[in-house]
């Protein structure tokens, strides 16, 4: 699936291959806002029709604040909220929220506030470093930070790609528990060409599972 987010020069991609048919425990969404292009990328704790209500209400959610709330860790704690006061307040969600300021000639940044998510990583020239991000914890358990989280904010010019991600692929083990080595292989690819990068990440991650797969999987790559 391709999300043409074209403000603020950026191209958003997602690919997914999800467990079960009924699987909506990963979730993803992409906006155009007043205050920039904005990303959501999430994993609801437990699986099946459940954690697809819950996805399906979290992203809702998202969609109305993104536009209206400016500060990204206000959006943070407000879907927060949502999760602790619904009927089913045990459950959390991991959750990294993405803002891209709109660039000037050549400059931009983007925003990332992670709660309890895997770092995203950025791609820059034929290099994937991952963003060190400050972790908080998931979307529901904020509590445990005292309901606060915080946002970093680091550069991204024209050229520059962001590669998130759900544990189904950070986790993802081959047949003798290796994990997949996400960083040197979107590296490596880079080194090949950019073009369809995430297809090309797929196949790799499906030779490494082979019939290993223990979760639902999904890529989101933004690029200006």
């Amino acid at each position: 699936m391709i999300i043409p987010a074209v403000a603020c020069q950026l191209r958003v991609e997602a690919r997914r291959i999800p467990l079960a048919a009924d699987a909506g425990g990963d979730i993803h969404d992409a906006l155009v806002t007043p205050f920039g292009a904005r990303l959501l990328i999430g994993d609801v704790m437990g699986s099946g029709l459940p954690a697809k209500e819950t996805g399906s209400q979290v992203v809702a959610a998202w969609r109305e604040l993104a536009v209206t709330e400016p500060s990204l860790p206000g959006i943070a704690v407000r879907l927060h909220t949502l999760i602790s006061r619904s009927e089913h307040p045990e459950r959390f969600v991991t959750a990294l929220l993405v803002n891209f300021g709109c660039p000037g000639p050549r400059h931009g940044t983007v925003q990332i506030v992670c709660c309890g998510h895997p770092p995203p990583l950025l791609l820059r020239g034929e290099l994937a470093s991952y963003v060190e991000t400050f972790p908080s914890p998931p979307l529901g358990l904020l509590d445990l930070s005292d309901g606060w989280c915080t946002a970093i904010t680091v550069p991204f010019a024209v050229g520059d790609g962001l590669l998130l991600y759900t544990d189904g692929v950070s986790e993802a083990r081959d047949g003798n528990g290796r994990y997949f080595p996400l960083a040197e292989r979107a590296a490596g690819l880079l080194r090949e060409g950019p073009d369809n990068l995430l297809d090309r990440l797929l196949a790799g991650l499906r030779e490494h599972l082979g019939e290993q797969q223990a979760d639902d999987i999904l890529l989101l790559r933004a690029t200006r």
